[in-house]
Parts: C-alpha cells; sequence; structure tokens
C-alpha cells in the first residue's frame, strides 16, 4: 500500500467509523468500496488490500469481518473458478454485497459432508438448489439484514442425472434491496454479544439457478448429455471447492495479526502512564514492574510474529490464475502450511490480546476501551475460516504420511541453540506416533479408530511441527531493526519457557538449560522497557485509529467524565 492510498483508506475508515460506529456496517462496506476499489476487484492488487483489512481490522473489527467475506470469500471464489463477468462487476461495485455459504448446521465444521444439494435440470440447463433436511441448513452467515442485496457463494453437491459429482460453488441471489428470493429461507438469530452481526439460518426449497450462475470451473455438460470434470472425480472437485478457504486464511491473518498489533499499541503506552502502588506503597508505573513486561512485552512478540508470517503467505492464499475457472488450485502441501499459518496466527493473537486484557486489568474489560471487540475477532476464527483443532489433526496425518524432517536441516540463525531442539522433539513425535498407530492396526485395530485413540499425540505433533517451521521463518526473516530483533528473539524463547514440560519430560533440555533461557526472556524484557515507544512503533497502527478512553493520555478524566 503506498503511502497516499495508507492516508486514503485511514481517512474513509475515519469518516464511516465515526458515522456508523454503532448501525449497520453494510453501508460502510459500500462507501469503502466506492472510494477505494476504483471499479476493480481488489484482489488484483494484494498489499494494498492487505493494508486496508489491516487497518479496518484496527478500527472496527465488526466491518473488517464483511469486508474480507465480500472482498475475499465471495469475489475471490468468482474470479478463480470462473463466475460470469457481469456477476463479478455486481460485487466489486457493491451493487450486490458477497456472503459465503458453506457451514452447515447438522455437520459441524464438516464442509465435505455438505448435504445441500444442486440437481441439474436436463429440459433448461439450469440448478434446482434444495435443503433436503433441516441439518443442510446453511449456519450461520451473515446475512440476515433486510434491505441488503445478498449474492453469495453457495457450497451444494451437484447431481447430474441421479450420479454425485462431488461438492460445487453456486453463486446464489438471497435477496435484493426489497424482497428475500424466492424459494430461500431465511431466520435471523437473535444479537450476539461478541462481533455481533446479522447472523442466520439460511434454507433452499427448490431454487432455480441459471447456468451461468454455476461456477464450473472447467466442468462442462457434453453435447452427448455426458459429464466432464479436469479436476477428477466427486472426491478431487470437493477438495478444489473447499480450498476456497484459502481467500479466507489470506485474509484472516493479515486481520487478526493487526488486531494484536492494535491490542499492543493501545495498552503499552498506558502501562507507561498507569500508577500503581505495591503493599508498602511504594509507588510505580504499571511497566516497571517484572510481571507487567512478562505480559506487554510477550504480547508484542507475539503480535509481531503474527504480522511476520500473515505477510508471507497473503502472496500463495489471493493467488489467481489469469482468466480463472480454469484451475485446480494449490497444491496440497501448499493448502496445508496457508492453513496451519491461520492456525499458528489465530493461536499468536488471540494470546497477545488476551495479555493486553490481562495487563488493563478491569479497564479491559469494557468494549469502549476496544480490547473485548478485538477479542471476540480472535476467537471467532478458533473455529471459523477452518476449525484450528481440525486443521492442526490434518497436518498431523500428513506428517505421519510423509518422511520426517531431516535430523541435519540447513542451518537457520538462532543465537540461543533452540533449532535443534525444535526438530528433535518434532523428529521424536513423529516416530512415537507412527510406532503407536502401527502397533495398534497389526493388532487389529480399525486404522481411524487408532487415529481417533492417539488424537493428543497427534495435535502434539502438529503444534511441535509449527514451532519449528514458526522458529526457521523468524530466524530467516531480516529484521534490521534491533527492536524488532528483539521481539522476533523473544518469540522463539517463548516457545521454550512457557511449555518448558513437553521438552523436559522427553529428556531432550535439562533444568539449567530452561533457567537459562527464562533469564534471557526476562533479559529482553527488561531491554526493551526503555524502548516501549519503539515498540509501539513497530506495531504499525495509526493512532487516529484507536480512539479511545484508554489511549488518552489523561484516562483519568477520560473515563470518569460524565
Amino acid at each position: 500500500m503506498t503511502a497516499r492510498t495508507h492516508h486514503q483508506a485511514i481517512a474513509a475508515l475515519l469518516r464511516v467509523r465515526d458515522a456508523d460506529r454503532t448501525a449497520s456496517p453494510y453501508p460502510a462496506l459500500r462507501r469503502l468500496t466506492e472510494e477505494l476499489g476504483a471499479g476493480r476487484p481488489m484482489l488484483g492488487d494484494q498489499p494494498r488490500l492487505r493494508g486496508l483489512l489491516e487497518l479496518t481490522a484496527a478500527a472496527d473489527p465488526r466491518l473488517f469481518h464483511v469486508m474480507f467475506l465480500h472482498h475475499c470469500m465471495t469475489i475471490g471464489p468468482a474470479l478463480d473458478y470462473g463466475a460470469h463477468p457481469a456477476d463479478v462487476d455486481a460485487l466489486t461495485t457493491g451493487a450486490s454485497v458477497g456472503a459465503a455459504l458453506m457451514t452447515e448446521l447438522g455437520r459441524g465444521n464438516s464442509s465435505a459432508a455438505i448435504r445441500t444439494e444442486a440437481v441439474l435440470d436436463r429440459a433448461n440447463g439450469e440448478f434446482v438448489l434444495h435443503s433436503p433436511e433441516p441439518g443442510a441448513a446453511k449456519y450461520p452467515p451473515n446475512v440476515g439484514e433486510h434491505g441488503v442485496p445478498r449474492l453469495a457463494v453457495v457450497s451444494a453437491r451437484l447431481r447430474v442425472d441421479g450420479t454425485d459429482r462431488g461438492v460445487f460453488l453456486f453463486l446464489v441471489e438471497l435477496r435484493d434491496a426489497h424482497r428475500t428470493a424466492p424459494g430461500v429461507t431465511i431466520r435471523p438469530h437473535p444479537p450476539t454479544s461478541l462481533l455481533p452481526l446479522d447472523y442466520a439460518t439460511v434454507r433452499f426449497d427448490q431454487v432455480r439457478i441459471p447456468r451461468h450462475r454455476w461456477l464450473a470451473d472447467g466442468a462442462e455438460l457434453t453435447p452427448d448429455g455426458g459429464f466432464h470434470d479436469p479436476v477428477g472425480g466427486p472426491e478431487e472437485r470437493t477438495r478444489r471447492s473447499l480450498g476456497m478457504s484459502r481467500f479466507a486464511w489470506g485474509a484472516v491473518t493479515a486481520g487478526l495479526a493487526a488486531a494484536a498489533r492494535a491490542a499492543v499499541a493501545l495498552t503499552l503506552p498506558h502501562a507507561l502512564r498507569r500508577a500503581t502502588a505495591d503493599r508498602d506503597g511504594r509507588e510505580r508505573t504499571a511497566l516497571d514492574r517484572p510481571d507487567q513486561q512478562r505480559l506487554l512485552f510477550g504480547a508484542a512478540s507475539d503480535a509481531y510474529t503474527a504480522g511476520v508470517l500473515a505477510r508471507r503467505v497473503t502472496g500463495a492464499c489471493w493467488d489467481v490464475p489469469a482468466g480463472g475457472g480454469r484451475g485446480s488450485g494449490p497444491a496440497p502441501e501448499v493448502m496445508r502450511t496457508l492453513a496451519l499459518a491461520k492456525a499458528v496466527i489465530a493461536r499468536l493473537a488471540d494470546r497477545a490480546v488476551a495479555r493486553c486484557r490481562s495487563a488493563t486489568g478491569a479497564i479491559g474489560f469494557f468494549s469502549e476501551n476496544r480490547l473485548v471487540d478485538y477479542q471476540a475477532l480472535t476467537a471467532a476464527f478458533h473455529s471459523a475460516g477452518g476449525d484450528n483443532r481440525l486443521i492442526m489433526l490434518d497436518a498431523a496425518r500428513s506428517l505421519v504420511a510423509q518422511a520426517a524432517p531431516p535430523e541435519d536441516p540447513a542451518p537457520v540463525p538462532d543465537e540461543d541453540g533452540l533449532g535443534p531442539l525444535f526438530l528433535a522433539h518434532e523428529r521424536l513425535l513423529n516416530s512415537e506416533l507412527t510406532v503407536r498407530l502401527a502397533k495398534a492396526v497389526a493388532s487389529g485395530a480399525d486404522p481411524a479408530e487408532a487415529w481417533d485413540d492417539q488424537s493428543r499425540l497427534a495435535l502434539a505433533l502438529a503444534a511441535a511441527h509449527t514451532t519449528r517451521v514458526t522458529a526457521e521463518t523468524l530466524g530467516l526473516h531480516e529484521a534490521d531493526d534491533p527492536v524488532a530483533a528483539a521481539l522476533l528473539r523473544a518469540a522463539r524463547l517463548e516457545r521454550v519457557v512457557a511449555g518448558p514440560a513437553r521438552y523436559l519430560m522427553t529428556g531432550l533440555v535439562t533444568p539449567p538449560q530452561v533457567n537459562a533461557w527464562s533469564a534471557a526472556l526476562d533479559g529482553i524484557h527488561r531491554w526493551l522497557h526503555p524502548r516501549a515507544a519503539e515498540v509501539v512503533d513497530l506495531m504499525d497502527i495509526p493512532p487516529a485509529l484507536l480512539a479511545s478512553p484508554i489511549a488518552d493520555p489523561d484516562y483519568v478524566a477520560a473515563l470518569s467524565k460524565g
């Protein structure tokens, strides 16, 4: 994002935030799209869209949520799977607001078990979209507000002449400015406390879908009455359709990391101003106290790390081949890497915001000080956009199926010598899980049940893998700024110091080693204390977007005035 565009985005966000602080986010979405979209899909300029999403997450998490669903989760698949140009134009200009209807009420997060059906009507070439049972209702998209034209990407199992052809994507008009589309039932949910939007349950009753709104992605109905899909059979097609999640991951990783950095940018200056007194009556600012340093510089380390990781995956998440509608999507190993990045960044961001809330005490509980809104956003994506536990379990399955990481990988800069520890830990868990599964199957256990029985170890393996890969990524990141380098080093150290039992119980480290790393981490926090302002600058969040009582230099007056 150029400096000029950055300032334009900030000015636009301030206008829509001040006008719609408690109102529907959709008018603000339209205004931002009109002012900043230039009539073209924003995905065509990835740095610009990422920068806008980061700023929006810091300014208004609700607006960020509807913005990424529109510009990434609707326009992204429309481009990638081959939507009609008129539909792309309607979304790009904001004439219709996008939505993604994937998850169903009766199958939890199992998008591969979609029950919604799209049946080909050979007579006219249309498709008939139907929810065959209550559990097939789409849940819980934010499409409940009346008067907002909605054009949604809907996943449905395609049936051609009675044959299941896998899960495809369709563009479906849910409602226009006046009424809900025929055959579409939208049941709004009661208001929710966290990340409040117009959530709803959606069912389809024999909804007619024109041929051009089938995102065929290269599949075709042949003149002789046959069917051809270039990606393969139903399983391959379903996997390809579920791959639209990558458009969410590119946005969510950017937004959650920005929300975490915003939380640090709010609370670290506050800790420099907030007076505290100990039991002996000695007064010091909050940040003078080691526990506050651990909380807030730990949060800064998490937030900065999340940002570094997020910016490395945007390109792969949002890549759309020229022309669209004929692709196979990223390779499975790339999709696994992107999914794991989403899970890791969500965990880092959520922990960073939780630490900021803890450091601010009761003040951090109230929405006027923003932290609860940031926490609502980070908490939502434990499950939204792909359940993080399922992502980790899927990754563990892939890790066991492939060769363990090499014993002597290419060296990565690491002054604390943690790289070999993380590698050894991952190799040990990989070997242990492989042996346990083999023994169970050899003794007659069902392979699926054997896997379920070892889910705790599988999660541990996936966590060890992400720890190693994250540490290697941070080691390769060029941080010329010494404060940035200190935050990244702290992130690597904390992987051991925050949970030493996993390494101690396997004999990979000794208590004196853990104590030395803990002392080194405390030393980094002390070194950062007089450089707190530089840490705030590294969060890269414009102060104008953080207006709240806690951000006021005289926060006591701001919170106590009538």
